[in-house]
């Protein structure tokens, strides 16, 4: 077996940078090269939220979403970089859109979320995933999935508004939803993350879950928990043989956020098939893909 990623992968800047310049030399149905795709992905269409009955499906699908998706197979380890980059603006003034958030300044606020990008990493890649990918003319090759996470102004893949809104608020926000509740807009590539929540990573001590579940949105999947009031209860996945799972409310990243990490290869599955469509463009059409 491999070299394993870190549970804190960040890949050094430079290293990025020597990523993106072996891409520009990329030759089409290349066995060896390095393939680079910024900006939208998907939707895959592959998942499906269910409705509270937990079986009909409720129309709610997976999301495009933004990210920096290198394709290495020229590193004897070959991998699949995955760099989401956030931009972070500090609404914790902004009453009008956020009732009964508390003001905090920005340099109060910036410490405060220093700690997010390191939280979703270690949720992200501590399984670590894998893709077994099969083409007709390169065969089979297995690539380690890394994931990264990064607060930065530049070219910004999402937009984050933070909050700081008690949970014991009963207000709701400009979008009609509490206050105090953390979520992603898709359409717009955008979210809201209230760092007064107990599941913070800016909370000493806590668990930890809130902004790695988020950060599942910001890679398209849904949420699998039990919503009555969004009639919705549960996902259903295809992958890519044509088989599928249907998870139920579950204490999963993605569900109620018992479990700290990623860890169901499900969670995966927008990155897959965001990969065979890249491979796709670059002429090297996939015939097998197995998530491990």
């Amino acid at each position: 077996m491999g070299k394993q990623p870190s549970a804190d992968f960040d890949l050094p800047a430079d290293g990025l940078t020597e990523l993106r310049k072996k891409s520009t030399s990329a030759k089409a149905a290349c066995c060896d090269c390095v393939y680079r795709e910024d900006g939208d992905h998907g939707p895959s269409g592959k998942i499906s939220q269910l409705r509270f009955d937990g079986v009909t499906r409720n129309g709610e699908k997976d999301t495009k979403f933004k990210a920096e998706i290198i394709i290495d197979s020229q590193s004897a380890t070959k991998r699949i970089a995955v760099t989401t980059r956030m931009k972070s603006q500090n609404k914790t003034s902004d009453t009008a859109r956020y009732p009964d958030t508390v003001t905090m300044s920005d340099a109060d606020l910036q410490t405060a979320i220093a700690r997010i990008p390191a939280a979703i990493r270690a949720a992200w890649n501590a399984r670590p995933y894998k893709l077994k990918i099969t083409d007709s003319k390169c065969g089979e090759r297995t690539y380690n999935v890394e994931f990264n996470a990064i607060l930065t102004d530049s070219s910004p893949h999402y937009t984050i508004d933070f909050i700081n809104v008690p949970l014991s608020s009963t207000a709701t926000d400009y979008k009609g939803i509490t206050s105090n509740r953390s979520y992603v807009l898709p359409s717009s590539y955008t979210g809201k993350f209230n760092i007064d929540d107990s599941r913070s990573a800016t909370k000493s001590g806590g668990p930890d879950t809130l902004e790695p579940h988020e950060y599942g949105h910001l890679l398209g999947l849904k949420d699998e928990y039990t919503d009555s009031g969004l009639d919705r209860n549960g996902c259903i996945y295809e992958f890519y043989d044509g088989t599928t799972e249907n998870v139920g409310a579950n204490g999963q990243l993605m569900g109620s956020m018992t479990t700290k990490t990623a860890q169901p290869l499900r969670y995966c599955l927008t990155i897959a098939y965001a990969v065979v469509a890249i491979f796709g463009k670059n002429g090297i059409r996939v015939t097998g893909l197995e998530i491990l």
